[in-house]
């Protein structure tokens, strides 16, 4: 294994570390500096939306409010104000700044007799009892409250779903940071603490932090006096009695408000009640939940806290489940193919939330037709890349490749994908990621093995959205050179990626959680085959992708990753495993190819045990933001189903109730979500489809469609009959019923009790964080560092270009390829492919740093209308062609033609336009006459070595092919006989027309 700190010899090419943090610095301007137009910033003035303000926090501190819920609104009351602290745990700067927050929080509420409240969010992963007692301890020894230990303030919020943060701090506001709201939630105050800037806890000492009493103090009662007087002058209006001073007035309003002690306190909230919950008496056991098969469990509870439900199998034999009929089968089906070209070992398959969003009605010089038909998406493990097929199932239906410029890390052997489907989630629209969707790479980061694995790999997100008008400029996706190429661009376009994590090397499955608590809603979950690096199996890891970085940065710095290390995963031989998240149910559905069985996971349940940064130390980055964990004591079934052969593709149907996985020999079973019983298998092997991957289910028609990665086929399951197909529910009647009634009286009974059947109640969460690593360090500095300009545009330093001149690529050599990406390589003799770029085959690139890159057999078709000609551009040579242009056999030219309608060129044996005989031709992409798009020429030895672009009311431009035919030893022939030939061909995706002349050797 190689070092970073030999491969990565990158940070003392970027600036030193200043109080910077990203492009915004610690400055309090709101919003941050570049991002003027982003309406998801809550500034002063603002009031807190009423989502933000009545949704539902947990309060873990003080005791007296545990298992407390905290709105907002209950502080939009008169004279009262809100303040709100944004810190993360750890040993990090600003969490300095907590014990003065607490000191100020109980001094400013005992005061103001309680009108005054504080709140700071829990996040980052911690025991919000442990970080309590230390931000109250600080407090005391740093002098405050006159020398008081904080008891009942600040209020602390367990925001282990970075809600606090998103809504009121929304990166990249700098951090630690403050909010105050006034008596209508509005947002009269928004700052900064002194400790921004400083790397550790260790560098903003106490008399810094201390900076925050006096500049907080006087920010709060600013507000608070202000209300004050507004009450006195209302009391003073409405009564005869006089008041003279505000203290008198605000005593009296008090007086049937609030008090100080902890019960009042208390009041504010919604807390459960409380009861012992210590009976051993059990209920006694329920029905069998299976009406037939094994029968399912049974279960039995009782009030009792530590122990509240029971479960066993159900003791009675019950006849067989019957195979049934599912509407998604049918009575009958046949195999449909929808897609059989294109595609290279094609892994899994998605449907697009918004047909048409991405490719718009018209890109790379093709018209799509987006109110026609659905639109799926497939990715190609063998190229890297992802296929659209537009217009599904319909006479307009066409497919189209697209793939990452740096296809190589982002997208390497891409096994999976998965699209954010939600709409409607109530998100601020510039900060929701519907339409996004993310891809799971199968690789440990090699680079399509041209080097040594380093397991700096994981899901990538894209952005799919290039036709909203909130997305224009947004460079969702790109030409070569890194121009924007939406709209109706005729340049090749590529994804330009929204994040990365790297944290799951040689992932085999990925889907996106549809819950709707997080800002962003870019919750994914991922099937991890590396797990612990020991060989024994895989691991769950959730990725929150939080506030993505977005095209053209590299900051992975807000984000959370938690690994779920007791879900214990195993491959087989297949490469792709299926995943869903049911939406009601909050269950994720995950194939385990390996056990050749389903896993059932709550994925709301599972407790922080400790940060993971120690045991898997190759992670994205070591700011505090940029949250690593490990979770335990999830709920799961090890087995939801079992008994399967080589399980691969996973999906839901569209009303929830029925799972259909597929085994890649060529089965695709039904099964019931509320029970596990098999309801119906179908037999594709007796069609030749013996290499399944993904399952996905047509949201508009319900009709599954799969890929076979062999066949390279893209099939519907074409059911007939389906009308009259029903099913019968093998679950027992009223068990479900019996389930909700004993899960209601003991959460209600019992405070903090959580029922459910597959919770392990001994189990207890494992915080000793272990004295050593699970694999090799290789990421010290760069990617990992703790600098915060390294991964953001202000670390792309010009410095960087000194590494253009490296050329030690061997497998085991000391560059690190992710350098020449941090250091803005698109195009590198070291990275793979055409020296490192996707340019068409034999050409070679070259790098325009930062931005993207050029090619040397790309040209661009323009007319200069003041000569009258054709002419070619060059961005590799830099230069304009009016007369000719030198090619050379064994390369494919890509010409990208931009003349408009009235000005359509092709490329002729003849130096006239002739758009005259018709003839298939098997070099030239397309063969008739382009306007808006590209021209693929395909050059070898039997080439002409002469030939023109040419369009009507233009003179042509000559092409002159070093090393093809000889052009004078070709002659005209009628390209209708059986003896004329042409170095002209068809393209497999369109019936095209060759408007040149055809010609044969004599």
């Amino acid at each position: 294994m190689i070092f970073l700190e030999q491969l990565l010899p990158l940070l003392w090419l970027l600036p030193t570390l200043t109080s910077a943090q990203n492009n915004v610095g610690c400055s309090a301007a709101c919003p941050p500096i570049g991002y003027e137009n982003d309406s998801s910033h809550l500034c002063p003035g603002s009031p807190v939306e009423e989502s933000a303000a009545t949704r539902l926090h947990d309060i873990c501190h003080p005791a007296v409010l545990s298992n407390a819920k905290l709105s907002f609104s209950r502080f939009k009351q008169p004279g009262h104000v809100t303040v709100i602290a944004n810190y993360y745990t750890g040993c990090e700067a600003g969490r300095r700044e907590s014990g003065v927050f607490a000191g100020i929080a109980q001094r400013i509420h005992d005061e103001t007799l309680g009108k005054v409240n504080f709140v700071t969010s829990l996040k980052g992963g911690g025991n919000c009892a442990q970080w309590a007692g230390i931000y109250q301890s600080d407090a005391l020894s740093m002098g405050l409250n006159n020398g008081k230990k904080p008891t009942t303030q600040p209020l602390t919020v367990s925001d282990t779903q970075y809600d606090l943060r998103d809504s009121f701090f929304t990166s990249p506001y700098p951090h630690p940071s403050y909010i105050i709201l006034d008596e209508n939630l509005v947002v009269t105050s928004k700052s900064v603490g002194p400790c921004c800037g400083y790397v550790s806890y260790y560098d903003c000492t106490d008399d810094v932090a201390l900076g925050l009493d006096e500049t907080l103090t006087k920010e709060i009662y600013a507000v608070y006096d202000r209300q004050i007087d507004a009450l006195v002058a209302e009391e003073e209006t409405t009564t005869t009695t006089t008041t003279t001073t505000a203290a008198a007035s605000m005593a009296a309003v008090d007086t049937t408000t609030t008090t100080t002690t902890p019960a009042t306190i208390s009041n504010i909230f919604n807390q459960p009640s409380t009861g012992t919950c210590q009976s051993t008496t059990w209920s006694d056991w329920s029905q069998c939940s299976k009406t037939c098969g094994d029968g399912g469990i049974q279960f039995r509870y009782a009030l009792n806290s530590e122990l509240p439900v029971e479960t066993r199998p159900c003791p009675l034999t019950l006849p067989a489940c019957p195979e049934q009929c599912v509407p998604e089968f049918g009575l009958s089906f046949e195999a449909k193919v929808i897609v059989s070209s294109g595609l290279d070992s094609p892994r899994d398959l998605a449907f697009h939330p918004t047909p048409g969003l991405h490719l718009g009605k018209r890109s790379e010089g093709r018209d799509f037709n987006p109110d026609e038909g659905e639109e799926l998406w497939v990715v190609n493990g063998n190229s890297h890349d992802v296929t659209i097929v537009a217009s599904l199932g319909t006479r307009a239906q066409q497919t189209i490749s697209r793939k990452d410029r740096g296809y190589y890390h982002y997208m390497n052997n891409v096994t999976a994908l998965s699209f954010n489907t939600v709409k409607g989630s109530g998100r601020n629209v510039d900060q929701d990621t519907f339409n996004y969707f993310a891809v799971c790479n199968d690789n440990l980061n090699d680079y399509l093995g041209s080097k040594e694995p380093n397991y700096f790999m994981g899901p990538t997100l894209y952005d799919t959205d290039t036709t909203s008008p909130n997305k224009a400029g947004k460079k969702n996706t790109v030409n070569r050179i890194g121009e924007d190429c939406s709209g109706d661009s005729a340049d090749q376009c590529f994804f330009l990626h929204a994040d990365m994590l790297h944290e799951s090397p040689a992932c085999i499955g990925i889907t996106h959680d549809p819950e709707v608590l997080t800002a962003y809603g870019a919750v994914y979950w991922a099937f991890d085959t590396t797990g612990d690096n020991s060989g024994n199996g895989g691991q769950l890891v959730m990725f929150d992708f939080q506030q993505p970085h977005g095209p053209g940065s590299m900051d992975h710095s807000i984000a959370s990753v938690r690994r779920y290390t007791e879900v214990k995963l195993f491959r087989d031989e297949n490469v792709h495993a299926g995943m869903v998240v049911h939406p009601d149910k909050r269950r994720l559905f995950i194939v385990n190819p390996g056990k050749g069985s389903i896993v059932a996971v709550d994925v709301d349940t599972g407790r922080y045990s400790r940060t993971a940064r120690e045991e898997y130390p190759i992670f994205s980055n070591r700011l505090p933001s940029f949250e690593y964990s490990i979770y335990e004591c999830v709920d799961q079934e090890e087995v939801f189903v079992g008994g399967l052969k080589n399980p691969s593709g996973l999906a839901l149907s569209l009303d929830g109730s029925r799972l259909f996985v597929a085994e890649s020999g060529g089965r695709i079973l039904a099964y019931e979500v509320e029970t596990g019983a098999l309801l119906q298998s179908i037999d594709l092997a007796s069609f030749g489809y013996t290499s399944i991957g993904g399952l996905t289910i047509s949201p508009e028609t319900g009709n599954i469609y799969f890929v076979d990665m062999n066949a390279n086929q893209v099939v519907m399951v074409d059911r007939a009959g389906f009308t009259f197909c029903t099913y019968q529910s093998v679950a027992t009647p009223g068990f479900q019923t019996a389930l909700a009634a004993a899960k209601a009286q003991v959460e209600s009974e019992c405070a903090g009790v959580s029922f459910s059947l597959t919770r392990d109640y001994t189990c207890q969460v494992d915080g000793t964080i272990p004295n050593g690593t699970l694999f090799e360090q290789v990421h010290t500095d760069g990617y990992a560092s703790d600098n915060p300009d390294v991964q953001s545009m202000a670390g792309m330093d010009a410095a960087a270009a000194l590494l253009a001149n490296r050329t030690d690529c061997e497998y085991d050599g000391d560059l690190n390829f992710d350098a020449l990406l941090l250091g803005g390589y698109y195009c590198h003799v070291c990275l793979p492919r055409n020296d490192g770029s996707s340019c068409d085959a034999g050409g070679s690139c070259s790098n325009v740093q930062w931005e993207g890159f050029t090619c040397d057999n790309e040209f661009f078709i323009d007319i200069d209308e003041s000569k009258g000609i054709l002419v070619a551009s060059s961005h590799y040579f830099d230069k304009t062609y009016d007369s000719e242009l030198e090619l050379v056999a064994g390369v494919t030219y890509r010409f990208t033609v931009s003349t408009g309608a009235a000005n359509p060129v092709l490329i002729s044996a003849m130096p006239d336009y002739l758009p005259v005989l018709t003839i298939a031709s098997r070099s030239i992409e397309p063969s008739d006459a382009v306007s808006n798009g590209p021209i693929l020429l395909k050059t070898d030895s039997s080439t002409p070595n002469v030939m023109y672009l040419t369009s009507p009311g233009a003179a042509a431009l000559k092409l002159t092919i070093n090393g093809g035919a000889d052009a004078s030893a070709w002659s005209l022939l009628d390209p209708t006989t059986s003896s004329a030939t042409s170095f002209f061909s068809a393209t497999t995706t369109a019936t095209l027309v060759c408007a040149a002349l055809a010609w044969t050797l004599v």
